[in-house]
């Protein structure tokens, strides 16, 4: 151990030597730890002959260190290192070789050191986890041996490293095997320990948004139910809102009801009405005159009779007056001619008298026929809302309540009705289909209403009655919902005035064109093929539009400057159809000029009132002996007085021939088709 401890001493020696007053906490640790380790290593053979010689160096036990090394300087006098007072002979040529020996001594020292500081340190460790840091005792050492151990083997390993670079060299495998290993568990535990803090922040973190989340979901079920009893109370007031709003306007419907009634009542007393006659047993319907009608008949009858007694009269005077001049009769019975010439000037007064009152009885009676037409229509309408089995004031999808009967086609009712979501009139088109029909002439029917409905739906334009919503009503109904026109159709206009002014038939045609326009500027064009005054209806402010989609034709992209195919031929009313819809020894082909010569010939029936070909013809009669066909030429009356950029308007509309009839699109770029300045 001699060799050991003369290495220690110079390592002592060389760090006090070595050492500044800045290190000589660390330098006197060093030698504490020194110490400590040449007294715990097992005794061995002396290696040197001044072994025995060799100064002792006496260290504390570790139950002798003080509770703190705090300040190392007061202390250093309780470190019990002897002075070395022998001297080690040294020969110039040994000198190397006892330095190697040295080194050798103190490199197998230090790992010993080493390895127990190492286990200490270890068992020091378990020790503070079962006690706590720096607090408990343990049989070996104080609270703070597993620190002092710590220093203790950093002091070693520093001691060997500054005796030489060959010390250094040696010292690395020790400081790697100790030094890493204790900072990675400090490392570890103190990211632990950080995790350990985030985990129970995360915590209660979690805690808390739980229960946020928790009073979340209570705030959502207490708004869920909320809003629920909102939803309800509100469908109940709603509910409410549409069965007092529905009942109104049955209520006002009803009276409507009433009152149409009362005044067909008392028209037809003075109008006229539907009698029955039968005839064996043959019942027919015929029309009895009212009291007005035949008090105006009366009249004229007695006027007519007057007339004639007042022409007999003129007869018997110019008689009178022949007789007197040729026989010479008796002076107190022949007239003068002075007083024939008197007499006859009054029966020419009376007569021309006669014919004004007659004049205006007829002026009256043709106002009582216009009366007397809108009462048959009405009196139709009665009827026929009286045999409808809608006429019980419905209320269909849930939202449109059925009030009073508008019209009756052949296979379809209009209803005036009440849109109670949108609160709205709307009209309600009832397309009904005969249980007789068979299943597939009820398909074709479908078919054909579907089609018209998927045509009108996309048009939207101010001179087009819109379509609102399509829906079933039963297996063999179904219903299409329009836009309410309040005002008369043009039919309508033209029966209670046949003859328009220009001003009024020109403001007219011009909103028709501008509808028919629109069809032509969409991407799939489109005929109406039905064009005529009963398919034009008017708001309450004028405004016409068209309607009724039922035969219109849609144009494909692929169809040539010649038209489309006409596949419903015979369909349409024709009056208002061109010839070539009537050419039966081909198939004929159709474009928008078909469009434009109806509205030339409802032009010409509002300025006239009459139409231009077949007037006063059946649809029948027009078919059988070619009306429309042979119609090359149109006629005007001298009667009324019509400006001749109307007629014109009207020749370019009834061109004869297709090729040169221009379309729509052309014929809307006239001048009188416009109201812009000029």
């Amino acid at each position: 151990m001699s060799g050991s401890s003369a290495a220690g001493e110079d390592i002592v020696q060389h760090l006090s030597s070595n050492s500044n007053p800045s290190s000589s906490k660390l330098a006197k640790l060093e030698a504490r730890m020194a110490g400590k380790a040449a007294a715990s290593a097992p005794s061995s053979p002396p290696h040197h002959p001044m072994a025995a010689s060799a100064p002792a160096v006496a260290f504390m036990d570790q139950e002798e260190l003080p509770e703190t090394s705090s300040s190392d300087d007061d202390n250093g006098e309780e470190f019990l290192i002897q002075k070395n007072t022998l001297k080690r002979p040294r020969s110039p040529d040994g000198d190397h070789i006892l330095a190697l020996g040295n080194f050798e001594g103190s490199a197998n020292e230090a790992a010993k050191v080493l390895d127990v500081m190492d286990s200490r340190s270890s068992s020091d460790n378990s020790n503070r986890k079962k006690q706590g840091r720096g607090r408990g005792r343990a049989g070996t050492g104080r609270g703070r041996g597993s620190k002092t151990d710590q220093t203790r083997v950093t002091s070693t390993s520093s001691s060997v490293a500054t005796n030489g670079q060959l010390d250094k060299l040696t010292n690395k495998e020790p400081r790697s095997s100790v030094q890493p290993g204790h900072d990675d568990r400090a490392a570890s535990q103190e990211e632990i320990s950080q995790l350990r803090g985030k985990v129970a922040f995360l915590e209660e973190e979690l805690a808390k948004s739980r229960q946020e989340a928790t009073n979340y979901h209570q705030l959502s079920d207490r708004l869920a139910k909320e809003l629920k009893d909102l939803k309800d109370h509100d469908q109940q007031m709603r509910s409410k809102q549409m069965k007092v709003l529905s009942d109104l306007l049955i209520a006002v419907s009803k009276a409507e009801r009433q009152e149409a009634r009362m005044r067909i009542r008392q028209e037809s007393f003075r109008l006229g009405n539907v009698g029955v006659m039968r005839a064996g047993t043959i019942i027919s319907e015929t029309w009895e005159d009212g009291q007005a009608i035949k008090d105006l008949n009366s009249h004229l009858k007695s006027l007519l009779e007057t007339k004639e007694t007042i022409e007999r009269h003129r007869k018997s005077l110019k008689k009178r007056q022949s007789s007197d001049k040729g026989d010479g009769s008796d002076a107190e019975t022949s007239m003068s001619e002075e007083d024939i010439l008197l007499q006859d000037e009054i029966c020419k007064s009376r007569l021309t008298s006669i014919k004004r009152e007659e004049e205006q009885y007829l002026r009256e009676r043709d106002r009582y026929e216009l009366e007397k037409g809108r009462l048959i229509r009405e009196m139709k309408r009665l009827r026929d809302e009286d045999g409808s089995r809608f006429n019980n004031f419905q209320i269909l999808h849930h939202r449109y309540a059925l009030l009073n009967l508008l019209g009756k086609g052949g296979f379809s009712e209009v209803y005036k009705a009440f849109d109670l979501v949108e609160y709205k009139y709307v009209a309600c088109k009832l397309h009904g289909l005969n249980a007789q029909w068979s299943e597939e002439k009820k398909q074709s029917y479908i078919r054909h209403a579907i089609r018209e409905y998927n045509i009108h739906k996309t048009l939207v334009h101010p001179n087009i009655v819109r379509l609102w919503d399509i829906f079933e009503i039963d297996h063999n109904t179904f219903c299409t919902v329009l836009e309410y026109c309040s005002g008369k159709d043009l039919d309508a206009v033209l029966k209670a005035t046949p003859i328009l002014p220009e001003k009024e038939a020109r403001i007219i045609i011009v909103q028709i064109f501008q509808g028919l326009v629109y069809l032509n500027k969409r991407g799939q064009k489109i005929i109406h093929y039905d064009l005529k005054p009963g398919n034009v209806l008017f708001d309450e402010v004028g405004v016409a539009k068209v309607t009724d989609f039922g035969l219109s034709k849609i144009v494909e992209n692929d169809v040539g400057s010649q038209g489309m195919e006409l596949t419903s031929q015979g369909a349409g009313t024709y009056w208002y159809l061109p010839p070539e819809c009537f050419d039966l020894s081909k198939t004929p082909f159709i474009s928008s000029k078909v469009d434009v010569w109806s509205a030339g010939v409802m032009f010409y029936q509002m300025l006239f009132g009459r139409r231009p070909f077949g007037h006063d013809q059946t649809q029948e009669r027009i078919l059988r002996e070619d009306t429309i066909i042979n119609a090359r030429r149109v006629e005007f009356p001298s009667k009324p007085s019509v400006s001749n950029e109307a007629k014109d308007l009207i020749r370019r509309c009834l061109t004869y021939n297709q090729s040169e009839r221009p379309d729509v699109l052309t014929i809307a770029q006239d001048p009188y088709l416009s109201y812009a300045k000029r």
